[in-house]
C-alpha cells in the first residue's frame, strides 16, 4: 500500500483519540479487581466435553472408571481449568472513525497459566477479575503505528475458596491514519490484509501421510507406568505427537465450546461486547470468532488457528509423557501475529535457545488451516520447591515446511521414589 501515514508519538493525543483511550480505560476499570466474571459447575458431561476438545485419547480425562483407579479418584481436568477471560480488550480502539484510525490491527501474544489444584466432578468454579492494564507502546521517536498493549489477570477458585488457577494474557491493538485524502478500506478489507502474504497451503504428499500415520501409531500414553522425577534427565525428549493436517472443520470441532458459548449478534448489541462486532463484505455483522472463519470465502485465504490450538496439541504430548501421576503446574505459550506490522518480534526465541539444536529459531508464523502440527519437547531443567519436585520443559509445534507455529514452556510436578 503506497500511502503516507500520520506519525504518532507516545502520550501525544488529539482530543478525539484521548476520548477513545479514556473510554477504553474506563471499561477496564468498570469492574473492580475481585469481581466475579463467571461461575461454572463441573459435571461429568462437561468434563468429558472439555477433555474431548483438547485430548480425546487419554483415558485419565475421558474414562471415569479408569480415572477412579488413579490417585485422583475420579476424572479430574488436571491440565486445564476453563479458560479465563483475559484483558485483551478490542474496544473502543476498533471504533475509530473518520481519519483517526483508518487501519486497525489486533494481536494476541499468548499467555501463562498456573495450576494449583486439580478439578473434579462436583466442583463449582468461580472466575474473578485480577489486574487489567493498558499502556501506550508507541516508539518514543515516533512511528506510523499507535501501539496499545493490554494485559489481564484472572483467578479461578473452587467452592472451598481455594485458588485453582491464575491466568495472565497480553493483547495488542494498533492503528494507522492516512495522511492524505485517499479511500479508507472497509472493516472486511482491513481484517484480511494478511491474506496477501500468507504462504500457500502445504499439500501433504503420500510419503508425509505415511509419516503422519507412523507418528499416530507411535504416540505413547504413559498412563499408570509412573514417571519418577529421579528418572528424568535434562535433554530427555517426549515421544512427538502429530495433529493434522488440520481442517477448518477440525478447528470448529476442537473449539466447539468456545463457539457454542459465543453470544449471538442480537445479544451483543447494546452491551460492551458490541465492540467485538464487525461487518463482512455484504454489510452483515459478524462476531469476532466468526470473522476468523469467513476467510475461507476469500481466494488464497485460510482459516487461522485459535491462539491456543497448537498449544493444546503440545499439552497432549506433555500429558502423554508425564503419566497419570504427573501434574502440570504451569504452561506459557507464545505465537506469531497475523499482521506484518505486529510481527516484528521473535516470539519463543529465548525459550527455544535453551534447546541447542533450536537456537536462533522462533515462532515465524501463525498456524493455519492445512497445517500439520508436529509437537516436540525437551527437558531443560529440574528443581525442588516446597518439598515438591518439578521438571522444566521447552516444547514447540512445527510443520512439514519447518515453520514454528507455537512454543510452549511447562513446569511438570512428578512423584519422587
Amino acid at each position: 500500500m503506497d500511502r503516507k501515514f500520520k506519525t504518532f508519538y507516545p502520550g501525544v493525543y488529539t482530543d478525539e483519540e484521548k476520548k477513545l483511550l479514556d473510554a477504553a480505560q474506563s471499561f477496564l476499570d468498570s469492574e473492580p479487581a475481585g469481581s466475579v466474571q463467571y461461575e461454572i459447575d463441573i459435571t461429568e458431561a462437561n468434563m468429558k466435553e472439555y477433555a474431548r476438545l483438547w485430548d480425546p485419547f487419554n483415558p485419565l480425562f475421558n474414562d471415569k472408571e479408569y480415572a477412579a483407579g488413579t490417585k485422583w479418584g475420579g476424572a479430574p481436568c488436571m491440565t486445564f481449568a476453563p479458560y479465563p477471560m483475559f484483558g485483551t480488550y478490542f474496544t473502543p480502539l476498533d471504533e475509530y472513525t473518520g481519519r483517526l484510525g483508518d487501519l486497525f490491527y489486533y494481536g494476541n501474544d499468548g499467555g501463562d497459566m498456573y495450576f494449583y489444584k486439580p478439578i473434579s466432578i462436583g466442583d463449582r468454579l468461580t472466575s474473578k477479575k485480577g489486574l487489567h492494564t493498558m499502556q501506550d507502546d508507541t516508539a518514543p521517536e515516533g512511528e506510523t503505528l499507535r501501539r496499545i498493549t493490554f494485559k489481564g489477570e484472572d483467578n479461578i477458585y473452587n467452592q472451598l475458596g481455594e485458588l485453582v488457577t491464575t491466568g495472565f494474557g497480553q493483547g495488542r491493538n494498533a492503528v494507522r491514519t492516512f495522511d492524505d485524502d485517499g479511500p479508507v478500506p472497509d472493516d472486511y478489507e482491513q481484517t484480511f490484509e494478511w491474506v496477501g502474504y500468507i504462504p500457500p497451503v502445504h499439500i501433504t504428499t503420500d510419503d508425509e501421510w505415511e509419516q503422519i500415520k507412523e507418528m499416530w501409531k507411535n504416540e505413547r500414553i504413559r498412563g499408570a507406568d509412573t514417571l519418577y522425577w529421579e528418572d528424568v534427565q535434562v535433554g530427555d525428549m517426549p515421544v512427538p505427537v502429530c495433529s493434522g493436517p488440520v481442517s477448518n472443520m477440525d478447528l470448529i470441532r476442537q473449539h466447539g465450546a468456545s463457539l457454542i458459548s459465543m453470544p449471538s449478534v442480537r445479544e451483543m448489541f447494546g452491551t460492551p461486547m458490541e465492540g467485538m462486532l464487525f461487518k463482512d463484505s455484504y454489510g452483515q455483522y459478524i462476531n469476532f470468532v466468526a470473522r476468523h472463519y469467513t476467510s475461507c470465502n476469500m481466494p488464497g485465504a485460510r482459516a487461522v488457528f485459535y491462539n491456543f490450538t497448537a498449544r493444546n496439541y503440545v499439552v497432549r504430548m506433555i500429558s502423554n509423557w508425564m503419566g497419570d501421576d504427573g501434574f502440570i503446574s504451569h504452561i506459557g505459550w507464545r505465537f506469531q501475529n497475523l499482521f506484518k506490522c505486529m510481527s516484528e518480534n521473535e516470539p519463543g526465541k529465548e525459550e527455544l535457545a535453551k534447546v541447542s539444536f533450536m537456537e536462533g529459531k522462533f515462532v515465524n508464523r501463525h498456524g493455519m488451516e492445512g497445517d500439520t502440527a508436529i509437537c516436540k519437547g525437551y527437558v531443560t531443567g529440574k528443581y525442588e520447591k516446597d518439598s515438591k519436585h518439578y521438571v522444566e520443559m521447552v516444547c514447540w509445534a512445527e510443520t512439514f515446511d519447518g515453520d514454528i507455529i507455537q512454543t510452549v514452556t511447562a513446569d511438570v510436578e512428578l512423584p519422587k521414589r
